[in-house]
């Protein structure tokens, strides 16, 4: 069996962490955003994109340690950014 894989290995404990985190960041912060004026779907828009993109940084890069050099953590991060905004982007405007 192989073991030096390029796909990431997710248990089960790493996909209910980032559910929690998106799921909670909904949660707490739409109601503060509605508040402020921000429209439901926007907010929602914005704070999954913030979720996700936070979620699944924390986990490959603190918990599964995915990063060599601060560099390399960096543009992961930003990378998984645009990822995550362009999907929640077309999962709420494009479907």
């Amino acid at each position: 069996m192989e073991t030096n894989s390029k796909w990431i290995k997710f248990n089960y404990k790493s996909a209910l962490l980032f559910f929690a985190i998106t799921i909670l960041t909904n949660l707490i912060f739409l109601p503060v955003l509605t508040s402020f004026g921000i429209s439901r779907p926007f907010g929602l828009f914005l704070l999954t994109s913030i979720g996700s993109s936070a979620g699944l940084s924390f986990i490959l890069l603190a918990k599964h340690g995915f990063y060599k050099t601060k560099k390399q953590a960096t543009i992961f991060t930003a990378v998984v950014t645009l990822v995550c905004t362009a999907s929640c982007y077309f999962l709420m405007y494009l479907s």
